[in-house]
């Protein structure tokens, strides 16, 4: 995940073949300008990188389509529509609607992260979408106790378990 500024700062020929170099499959630019997409789409198909887009809420249905025309491996639906590190309570429900309209527009798997800050919440999330991004709730751990790492990354990894399909168990 990275935001536009770097990439429109290296340009995105350069960062999407810099990204495939050093072994990345994809790259997805959370604030993709829509002027901008088809350019970073190509430079990014150029290198094969896949580019997953973040979708807000708020797009209507008919804006949909397009924005998932424009993605390859995966939507972004984001648990919240608060910033990243969020750590309050999850409209659940609304969360299931969005996916719905997701799964309508595109046949691309839907992953959800922004929110999900306690294993509880995760558990809640993974039985609406295809995969669940755990990020802040490790960040913090690294930043304030790295000790409690380990213990944090499991206690996630065994709320989701239920969701494991027999492959990532095997």
């Amino acid at each position: 995940m990275t935001y536009w500024d770097p990439v429109s700062r290296h340009g995105p020929e350069h960062l999407a073949r810099l990204l495939a170099d050093a072994g990345a499959v994809g790259a997805m630019v959370v604030d993709l300008p829509d002027d901008q997409a088809e350019r970073w789409q190509a430079a990014a198909q150029d290198a094969n990188l896949s580019t997953p887009r973040l979708v807000q809420r708020h797009v209507a249905d008919t804006g949909l389509a397009a924005v998932a025309a424009g993605a390859s491996g995966w939507l972004y639906a984001p648990a919240s529509t608060a910033l990243t590190g969020y750590r309050g309570p999850l409209d659940v429900p609304a969360l299931a609607d969005f996916t719905t309209r997701l799964r309508a527009a595109s046949p691309l798997p839907v992953v959800s992260g922004v929110g999900i800050s306690t294993p509880a919440l995760a558990e809640r999330v993974a039985p609406l979408v295809d995969a669940v991004v755990i990020g802040t709730p490790v960040v913090r751990a690294l930043m304030t106790a790295p000790e409690r790492v380990p213990a944090s990354t499991a206690a996630f990894a065994q709320a989701l378990n239920p969701y494991a399909t027999t492959e990532t168990r095997a």
